[in-house]
């Protein structure tokens, strides 16, 4: 459930932006937004993804980190 709720923001973020008009202001600024909306899901996947408690902890510690 979790998954498809961090996918579909994602693409909704990425669509949303793809809409605005172009220019080099926005377009960095744009970037780091698609950049941290993706990142969620991206976190969400490699923790889900761990092998050992250990694993899922390290996952765990480095998005709390970003």
């Amino acid at each position: 459930m979790f998954r498809e709720r961090t996918k579909s923001f994602s693409i909704a973020i990425i669509k949303t932006l793809s809409s605005l008009p172009f220019s080099d202001d926005i377009s960095i600024i744009k970037k780091q937004i698609i950049r941290s909306a993706t990142s969620v899901a991206a976190n969400y996947r490699a923790v889900s993804r761990a092998r050992s408690e250990k694993e899922k902890f390290a996952n765990v510690h480095s998005c709390r980190r970003n």
